[in-house]
């Protein structure tokens, strides 16, 4: 009996609850034909019919390999390595974020510098709040007051 809770411990491991009245598994199953290894994930339910009266036997072959505290245990460190994962994918989108954010921002910035009116002003620190701007909007913006004091300029020295 050991060795055979042993070749379907073997068989399927890390099992996990997927609900919590305890009568959906996940498990991981490996088979071998030949050289060919092959693992998935197996859920199975406790249930082989909606009225609950046939059992699955493959869930009560699980379960009486591994106690439901082992599956519990399983399962909690499963949950934490999911919370931990999720954590670690934020993480990572947000920084993405960031990149694609910074990437635009320079974008605008070029744009910005390829107008002529811009790229000819003399004012250097107009140019350089543009330069140093944390957004979007604030290089726009700045790139509109910068254009109207040009204009300005521009009118003045017509004028006279």
């Amino acid at each position: 009996m050991q060795e055979q809770n042993e070749i379907l411990r073997a068989k399927y491991n890390n099992p996990v609850w997927l609900n919590n009245d305890k009568s959906t598994i996940e498990v991981v199953e490996h088979s071998k034909i030949g050289k060919i290894s092959r693992e998935q994930n197996l859920v199975v339910e406790k249930w082989n019919d909606d009225e609950k009266e046939l059992e699955n036997p493959l869930f009560n072959t699980i379960m009486s390999v591994y106690s439901e505290e082992e599956i519990d245990e399983s399962t909690k460190k499963h949950n934490e390595n999911q919370k931990q994962e999720n954590k670690k994918e934020a993480e990572r989108e947000k920084e993405e974020e960031e990149v694609t954010r910074l990437q635009n921002l320079f974008r605008t910035k070029l744009d910005i510098f390829n107008i002529p009116s811009i790229n000819e002003s003399n004012d250097r620190e107009f140019k350089s709040q543009i330069r140093k701007a944390k957004s979007n909007v604030e290089a726009t913006a700045l790139t509109v007051m910068l254009m109207m004091k040009e204009m300005e300029h521009k009118n003045d020295n017509e004028d006279t």
